[in-house]
């Protein structure tokens, strides 16, 4: 790759922003409308203040705002600041270096006069890195490996502890030795309703049924939310020893954060887009 291309070649623009002073359902209908896990929080003048994520609505629903609503639960309480941002004239190179030193997902770009002028993602970085890179590393060379596993039956309580359990912010769903699901925070952060605090409590359905002696009355049945309910199943996969550019065009493809790497059957890691973050960021 002789050259890295500039920002401003994959940017997204017009950015999708919030107010500090807007609440959790309006940022929720946003980022389901306009299919985006980030959005920027912007001052009066346009420029960044802050960036909130789906991410930010798993410390809602395990935090100590969980008991209100979303909508009187507002972007500046959940919302990151100190935002790191970037000029559209720099490389991917620098941008991909940049969100990896501060562990993030994403960067507003901004003109010389600090306004917002687009944003740069992990998404873009992978588009570019499936088209510009191909044939430089396997998918064996950045995977994570280690990958916490559950069965289909596990409680979505048990996944979130494994979520935050390994860097790779993924739980692969098993059955028998195979991979049948994968799991990602995208896929909890949006749950209709939460699991419970207790580990132990389990959510009560009412339905009417026949009783004996033919009676109709209600009948109480127990049900817990599992990762079956929650994984995206059949992922599709790539081998170890597969181009890591690949991967990224399958996450591109389908619109995936995340592709599972199997050996004959069995799980043998995860490549996210992260990963591909660190070969661009590597790559001379």
């Amino acid at each position: 790759m002789a050259s890295y291309p500039r920002v401003d070649e994959y940017m997204s623009s017009p950015v999708v922003v919030v107010k500090p002073s807007d609440n959790l359902a309006h940022v929720r209908n946003l980022m389901i409308r306009y299919r985006v896990g980030r959005l920027v929080v912007i001052d009066d003048n346009n420029r960044p203040i802050g960036i909130v994520t789906k991410t930010d609505f798993l410390k809602v629903a395990s935090g100590s705002l969980a008991s209100r609503p979303l909508d009187s639960v507002f972007v500046r309480e959940i919302m990151t600041g100190d935002v790191v941002t970037i000029t559209q004239g720099r490389s991917l190179r620098e941008a991909a270096r940049l969100m990896l030193q501060h562990n993030i997902g994403g960067l507003p770009v901004v003109d010389e006069e600090g306004r917002l002028v687009g944003i740069i993602t992990k998404t873009d970085i992978v588009r570019a890195y499936a088209e510009r890179l191909r044939g430089k590393y396997k998918a064996s060379d950045f995977m994570y490996s280690d990958v916490p596993k559950a069965a289909p039956s596990h409680s979505v309580s048990y996944v979130i502890d494994l979520l935050y359990s390994h860097p790779s912010r993924r739980v692969l769903v098993v059955d028998s030795g195979e991979i049948v699901g994968i799991i990602a925070p995208s896929d909890i952060a949006f749950l209709a309703e939460y699991p419970s605090v207790s580990r132990t409590k389990s959510k009560s359905v009412r339905r009417f049924a026949e009783l004996p002696k033919g009676r109709l009355g209600p009948v109480y049945e127990y049900t817990i939310i599992t990762a079956q309910d929650v994984m995206t199943p059949d992922p599709i996969t790539v081998a170890e020893d597969s181009d890591l550019a690949e991967a990224a065009k399958l996450m591109i493809r389908h619109g995936f954060s995340s592709v599972p790497v199997v050996g004959e059957k069995e799980p043998l890691g995860v490549v996210v887009k992260h990963n591909i973050l660190q070969a661009i960021a590597q790559s001379k």
